[in-house]
């Protein structure tokens, strides 16, 4: 899941505030699986990390992702231009892998959010996968979606390397309850970051409440934690709500968590003011430090979502984020991926001030800029995501793109 399905928005034109410093590179668009000849389904690339050759990557995603029956996906080799005839003209000169969670898990389907390369044609994987609840109303023993991490071949064929992860929420009697959506979006070091919430406890959205328990879990043993805002509270009063979408590790223990921050509006749907946010978390001591939000362009809105769907981090020590960034009012339309880059104080806390760059996202072929642009996952120079190409009828075109910039200095990534 990532910023625009939360919203259920509509694609809306680009702006001219969209166009401010923005970044040139060059865009592969549609960068596609097709599970058979012809196939239409849309795909979704949502993660990203660097393969054991140079100039490979760790790809993964899904076909049709927000559908309910996704097909989960995994892609190792260069990011190009190439087709692939032995996989029915694939995007890629490397090789695409079906994955799904055991058959015993009684899934519609499977949709992979973050990878993590462990070397020797191992791999993390972790994500969601749907379950077919008919009309039925989910429930915590009988959740819509469940979270799942993976640790085996990097085409998923050890099934034991499954496990489930339903995340743990505080209900309106303050009882602790498994979630009925969860969502595992982003693992490095052995830990992942996500997400749960009860679709019940409001009416705000017609998919899950947007008052969102973002958690952390670890790959060894399955033990969640809560993950500490300074501005969150156990029985949600405040009305705040996070997300976790990226996780990075930092060494000796120290990792940092990358996400989305909201105040959820108390009367209609939606949220009033969203910003994106990083926050320090340390594996010895179980403690969080350092949190700092950040708003697009470092503007002071109000009327703005902002959300960081991933985080890399370069050798000089500065933090690269991939931002979805969306307008909640009709006078300035605004939908954009963007590239933050953020630096430490000598403290270790974080500066306030981000540097952004919008990605410039257009269609090969036609051209085409996109109207609506998410940037899900960022790796050295590059960034994987998914884009709305506006047709001459109205409707648009969707692709999954990757994009691949020039931010970073020589030697300090991909």
């Amino acid at each position: 899941m990532h910023l625009y399905d939360v919203l259920d928005l509509e694609p809306i034109a680009s702006s001219r505030l969209a166009r401010e410093g923005a970044s040139k590179g060059r865009t592969i668009s549609p960068f596609q699986y097709n599970a058979f000849a012809g196939d239409r389904a849309v795909t979704y690339l949502q993660g990203l990390k660097a393969g054991d050759q140079p100039g490979t990557f760790l790809l993964v995603g899904a076909n049709d992702s927000p559908g309910p029956k996704p097909l989960g996906l995994s892609y190792l080799g260069p990011l190009d231009r190439s087709t692939n005839s032995a996989a029915n003209n694939s995007n890629g000169s490397g090789d695409w892998y079906e994955i799904a969670v055991p058959g015993s898990y009684g899934a519609a389907g499977t949709s992979v959010y973050g990878p993590d390369n462990l070397g020797g044609g191992l791999v993390n994987y972790v994500g969601a996968y749907t379950r077919n609840l008919g009309r039925k109303t989910p429930t915590p023993d009988n959740p819509s979606i469940v979270g799942f991490a993976y640790t085996g071949a990097l085409d998923g064929s050890t099934k034991r390397g499954f496990r489930k992860v339903q995340g743990k929420v505080v209900d309106q009697d303050g009882d602790k309850v498994g979630g009925t959506y969860t969502f595992v979006h982003s693992v490095d070091g052995g830990l992942a970051v996500g997400n749960t919430d009860l679709a019940d406890v409001d009416g705000r959205t017609g998919y899950f409440s947007l008052k969102s328990t973002a958690f952390l879990v670890s790959l060894a043993t399955g033990k969640q934690k809560r993950i500490a805002f300074p501005s969150d509270d156990q029985d949600d009063r405040d009305l705040i709500t996070h997300t976790a979408y990226g996780i990075w590790y930092n060494g000796n223990g120290s990792y940092t968590i990358a996400g989305g921050a909201g105040k959820v509006l108390q009367s209609g749907d939606g949220v009033q003011a969203g910003a994106g946010y990083l926050i320090d978390y340390d594996s010895v001591t179980g403690t969080f430090s350092n949190y700092t939000q950040f708003t697009y362009n470092n503007r002071k809105r109000t009327d703005l979502v902002t959300h960081f769907e991933g985080i890399y981090r370069d050798g000089r020590g500065r933090y690269w984020m991939p931002a979805t960034s969306v307008s909640l009012n009709d006078d300035d339309d605004l939908s954009q991926a963007s590239v933050v880059m953020v630096k430490r104080r000598r403290s270790g806390g974080f500066r306030d001030e981000a540097r952004w760059q919008t990605l410039d996202v257009r269609e090969d072929g036609t051209k085409t800029e996109s109207v609506l642009t998410t940037g899900n996952s960022l790796y050295g120079n590059t960034v994987v995501g998914f884009a709305n190409y506006p047709k001459s009828n109205g409707g648009v075109r969707q692709a999954g793109y990757v994009f691949k910039g020039d931010w970073l200095d020589p030697g300090l990534g991909l």
